[in-house]
């Protein structure tokens, strides 16, 4: 009988971490621009380490009191700002000397695992975050966006953000695609951008 081997690829989140993680440095600033129930706001919080500092965004409350439960659980809260508020609205939580200082900006997009599916990030506000992050990120800055599609409006952001990579084309030296392992018209698909 012939052993059969699947060869998997690891889960989109996880490529995306590791993506970051040849990007991000201690010391460097870095934005979670959904923070949702805050496994990448951790994730950041712990590669900038003590001496950085991580802006966690999202628009409902209780996706911030699990980012903030989870921070002070792993000792690294002191390092992160959290801000109650709309991607779209990222220059607004930070100061000025942010502006082209910024190493990472990270996308989760979608909406809040285990909460009301009915709020969701949107076209509109995720081309306004975006546009925000072409002003914050600095040379060899890393954008990292999980497209969920799946749901109502993810085809819509989808198409935004092509559409957006392609009037800001020369902004970024280079661009990746990775669509999983199975993919599907709904599956979720990671989209990294260098500058």
């Amino acid at each position: 009988m012939n052993t059969i081997e699947y060869n998997t690829m690891p889960r989109l989140t996880q490529v995306a971490h590791e993506q970051l993680a040849s990007a991000i440095l201690p010391g460097d600033y870095v934005i979670d621009a959904t923070a949702g129930n805050g496994h990448d706001t951790l994730f950041l919080a712990e590669r900038v380490g003590r001496t950085g500092v991580v802006l966690g965004i999202d628009r409902q409350p209780d996706a911030l009191r699990s980012t903030g439960k989870r921070l002070n659980e792993a000792g690294c809260a002191e390092q992160v700002r959290l801000a109650l508020g709309n991607h779209a609205d990222m220059l607004e939580f930070l100061p000025g000397n942010w502006r082209h200082r910024v190493k990472a900006v990270v996308f989760n997009l979608g909406y809040l695992p285990g909460s009301d599916k009915e709020v969701i990030t949107t076209a509109e506000s995720t081309r306004e975050a975006l546009d925000a992050s072409l002003q914050l990120l600095q040379p060899r800055g890393v954008l990292s966006i999980l497209v969920y599609r799946g749901h109502d409006g993810g085809h819509a952001e989808e198409e935004m953000i092509q559409a957006w990579l392609q009037q800001n084309d020369g902004a970024f030296s280079k661009v990746e695609w990775n669509d999983g392992d199975h993919p599907t018209n709904s599956s979720p698909r990671l989209l990294t951008c260098y500058r």
